[in-house]
């Protein structure tokens, strides 16, 4: 198995994925987001605004990682107002439980460190907490939403 930063010519796989990952969370493909996630993919790996770090096994993506950056307001709490937020973990089901998105999730982590972030948030799913709490993530702040 090979380690590697996703790069353009991985979005359609990438896109694959993030798919596969939001149905096995449990979430209704209400529209086709096939052209969305493609830009965004295209956009941010382009720009540095999202960084993902791929495992590779017989020339197929099999598992993801990613890392947002984006900046809110200074508070109190982060003056600098920089996020560094992890998203886009997913393991195609038959690699799961072998440790490979815990050296992925490390590998994102080490790109906000390079990069000068104090902090690295995210939201868990059911299955992923236990890992993030190996790892050494607490729950903090919890975050509320409001659909528009």
């Amino acid at each position: 198995m090979e380690l590697r930063k996703a790069n353009i010519a991985d979005t359609q796989r990438l896109v694959a994925l993030r798919k596969q990952q939001l149905l096995d969370e449990g979430i209704t493909p209400v529209h086709n987001i096939d052209l969305e996630l493609k830009n965004y993919f295209l956009t941010n790996l382009s720009n540095n605004t999202f960084i993902s770090w791929v495992a590779i096994e017989n020339n197929n993506i099999i598992a993801t990682s990613g890392i947002c950056f984006y900046q809110l307001p200074p508070s109190y709490t982060n003056p600098s107002g920089r996020i560094a937020y992890v998203t886009n973990m997913f393991t195609v089901k038959n690699y799961r439980r072998q440790g490979i998105a815990s050296q992925l999730l490390k590998k994102v982590i080490e790109e906000a460190k390079n990069l000068n972030y104090n902090s690295v948030r995210l939201h868990a799913s059911s299955d992923g907490k236990n890992l993030y709490t190996k790892i050494g993530f607490v729950d903090l702040y919890g975050y509320m939403t409001l659909k528009l």
